[in-house]
């Protein structure tokens, strides 16, 4: 993994003022696609989908977190490598995300389809890693 900074060199994330509003949004469309996904019957048919919707929550709470922080990423590394910047994230976790951004990619892109094993590893980890993200983006919501 490439260092976040190389990210901003090749243009991949831009600086943007903060944007307090879009990250709020961001949070509040998480809620959704969240209580979906857990409520759904995991399966054969449905672990695709369960997958993509917990992993989209994942990355949209960092998308807050970047807004926040006057940052906008168009790629997916650059968000998970963005996590390494706070000491709460272990290299198991971060490691976890990014094997589900390639799970992702290749279920959305190349026609895999992410399993039930993917499925189950994502809600295994998935409430931890939210309210690790959110713990960040409460915090820094209450200084703005």
């Amino acid at each position: 993994m490439k260092p976040f900074e190389e990210f901003i060199k090749t243009k991949e994330v831009k600086r943007i003022f903060p944007d307090i509003e879009l990250a709020k949004s961001l949070v509040e469309e998480t809620e959704t696609r969240t209580e979906i996904a857990l409520e759904m019957k995991l399966d054969d048919k449905r672990a695709r989908v369960i997958f993509e919707l917990l992993y989209d929550s994942l990355r949209e709470l960092i998308d807050a977190l970047l807004a926040l922080d006057g940052y906008k990423s168009y790629s997916h590394e650059a968000a998970i490598i963005y996590l390494k910047k706070f000491s709460n994230f272990s290299d198991f976790e971060i490691s976890s995300l990014d094997s589900f951004r390639k799970i992702r990619i290749a279920s959305k892109y190349y026609g895999k389809p992410a399993k039930i094993e993917d499925a189950v590893r994502i809600k295994e980890q998935f409430q931890t890693l939210k309210e690790k993200i959110l713990k960040i983006i409460n915090s820094k919501l209450k200084q703005k």
